[in-house]
């Protein structure tokens, strides 16, 4: 068997293995894309448990309305979108339900923006919770 027959034999083996481990390598890139779609990567957000469940109703940064009361953000204070993404306070003109925690001094120093679902299981829990 001549020489070239052999490299020509070897190259397609080779070609044909190198062609399986692509397909092998697509189909694991197709199964980690699938894995970090944002339907399957839903948070589900852990509010500590000395948040309040509160009605944000006005927003003129420093001073949030909340359930009816002017509150102040406090140094270093966050405001997080339902993506639980940091927003900056001078664009937070959100009207909604929201958690906030308090600081020391009795500044907000945490508000998280609820999503829909998040508003209605935090409801439910507040009638749950024993007076």
């Amino acid at each position: 068997m001549p020489i070239h027959r052999v490299y020509t034999l070897i190259r397609l083996l080779f070609n044909d293995v190198m062609k399986k481990i692509q397909v092998i390598q697509l189909f694991m890139v197709m199964f980690l894309i699938m894995l970090s779609n944002p339907v399957t990567s839903q948070l589900h957000r852990n509010f500590p448990t000395d948040s309040k469940l509160g009605k944000l109703t006005a927003v003129s940064f420093p001073q949030f309305t909340i359930n009816g009361q002017v509150m102040m953000m406090g140094a270093g204070g966050q405001i997080r979108g339902v993506d639980n993404l940091i927003i900056l306070p001078n664009v937070a003109n959100y009207i909604g339900m929201v958690r906030y925690q308090l600081d020391i001094a009795g500044n907000l120093h945490r508000v998280w923006i609820l999503t829909q679902e998040e508003a209605n299981q935090a409801e439910r829990e507040e009638l749950n919770k024993p007076q």
